[in-house]
């Protein structure tokens, strides 16, 4: 398989990867983040820290982190192309905040789901943040 199958295929993988966690019920989700960070929880709420707010917190963090991996994968897919920077960078964010925007969409036909525009906004930052990443990187690497 070439490098551009390649890329394509983890970015495609990645998105499923995020559809399936999209898909599960609102209780398996939160299920599955405790199980994954019990022992923060473990520390944290005998420090103070209400359960709710860490939750929230470990839920709103894996949103970015995710879309922050989908940035890097679909940048990086778009890096195959002999295209402008620029334009390497505009598709990419349309791309993931386009799929931002379906994910929170499938959300809404999820039972104990909720689609979110203020998760929109997160994903989006996380795309953004890692494809701001790579292109200084790869401006810095252009002029060295």
């Amino acid at each position: 398989m070439n490098k551009r199958r390649q890329r394509w295929a983890l970015a495609f993988l990645w998105m499923a990867v995020i559809f399936f966690l999209s898909g599960q019920s609102g209780s398996e989700s939160a299920s599955l983040s405790t199980s994954l960070f019990k022992p923060f929880f473990d520390v944290l709420i005998p420090m103070g820290i209400s359960a709710e707010t860490l939750s929230l917190f470990i839920r709103k963090t894996a949103h970015f982190i995710s879309f922050l991996i989908l940035g890097i994968f679909i940048f990086r897919a778009l890096d195959t192309y002999q295209i402008e920077l620029s334009q390497k960078v505009y598709m990419s964010i349309l791309l993931c905040v386009g799929y931002a925007i379906s994910d929170e969409i499938h959300q809404l036909f999820v039972d104990g789901r909720a689609g979110s525009l203020m998760d929109v906004l997160i994903d989006s930052m996380g795309s953004v943040t890692s494809i701001t990443y790579l292109t200084l990187k790869r401006k810095k690497e252009v002029n060295v």
